[in-house]
């Protein structure tokens, strides 16, 4: 199992850009296709279905760009942007209160005060890992997802 919460694609075609974005278009706009998405200007974004998504659904996320060896086509799978705002605000809220609780707690040592407040540390620590662990959860859950959105760029760049 990798480290990383949003695995990353990259793929380089023969096919001009535009190529590519109509390629993604045409397969997209497929009813028989199991992921939908949109793709414009270089950009794509490919999910599944609406009423096959759940909160651990992954998305997929496509920079087409053109290089000397022919189009490269960059992905980042992750969850839906509002769920992953909600854990980057969770780590970085989770994250200040530590730091804080840390420093204020370390400054009343050093002052030979009470410095109760430090036992805010391992507890936050221990919620930093708790929704590190439930993101890791996610993504167990969303593996066959995640393996379908790779496939499906796969097949559909294909010549």
């Amino acid at each position: 199992m990798s480290a990383e919460l949003r695995p990353r694609i990259k793929i380089v075609t023969q096919l001009n850009k535009n190529e590519v974005i109509e390629k993604i278009k045409q397969k997209v706009e497929d009813p028989n296709t199991p992921c939908k998405g949109w793709a414009k200007e270089g950009y794509a974004l490919i999910c599944a279905p609406e009423n096959d998504r759940h909160i651990w659904t992954p998305q997929l996320n496509l920079q087409i760009d053109e290089t000397e060896e022919g189009t490269e086509v960059r992905g980042v799978i992750g969850p839906s942007a509002n769920i992953w705002t909600a854990f980057a605000f969770t780590f970085s809220i989770l994250g200040f209160i530590t730091f804080v609780a840390l420093f204020w707690g370390l400054s009343r040592l050093s002052l030979d005060y009470s410095a109760d407040i430090l036992w805010v540390v391992p507890i936050a620590l221990l919620i930093i890992f708790g929704v590190y662990m439930l993101a890791r959860i996610g993504q167990q859950l969303s593996r066959n997802e995640v393996k379908q959105l790779k496939e499906f760029v796969e097949t559909t760049l294909q010549k």
